[in-house]
């Protein structure tokens, strides 16, 4: 996703939303589909900006100043204009299907918990522990 974010985190994200948006829509729940496609499209766009940002205020080299300029300010500012529109609109238009907007907008915790979850798996070599 950029910057700081692990690889691959990107595509799973997308992935987990077109799987449970399709998903949605093969049950005819078309509204609902929509509703997660639009908060997943919100989660999306929130995790790539932190990513930029995390990335932006890493120092590259120890004593380097962090890099934080007018264009971030302006990123930051439209991302949440952006996102504030889109929530707005689609809780205005879609008010019977907000527990799936929040579900739309909880696929990038759900891809960072599978990472998590595969790295653990990794770590301890496909065992469980007691």
């Amino acid at each position: 996703m950029g910057g700081a974010a692990a690889p691959g985190l990107f595509r799973r994200t997308v992935a987990i939303a077109a799987l449970a948006a399709l998903f949605l829509a093969a049950l005819g729940r078309f509204r609902a589909a929509l509703a997660l496609t639009l908060g997943a499209a919100v989660a999306i766009v929130s995790v790539r900006w932190l990513s930029d940002l995390v990335g932006r205020l890493q120092a590259s080299a120890p004593g380097a100043t962090a890099r934080f300029d007018w264009k971030l300010g302006l990123k930051a500012v439209s991302r949440y204009a952006v996102a504030g529109v889109v929530l707005y609109m689609a809780v205005r238009n879609l008010p019977d299907e907000i527990p799936w907007l929040l579900a739309g907008c909880s696929v990038a915790v759900v891809a960072v918990v599978i990472d998590e979850v595969r790295g653990r798996r990794g770590e301890s070599g496909g065992h469980r522990t007691a």
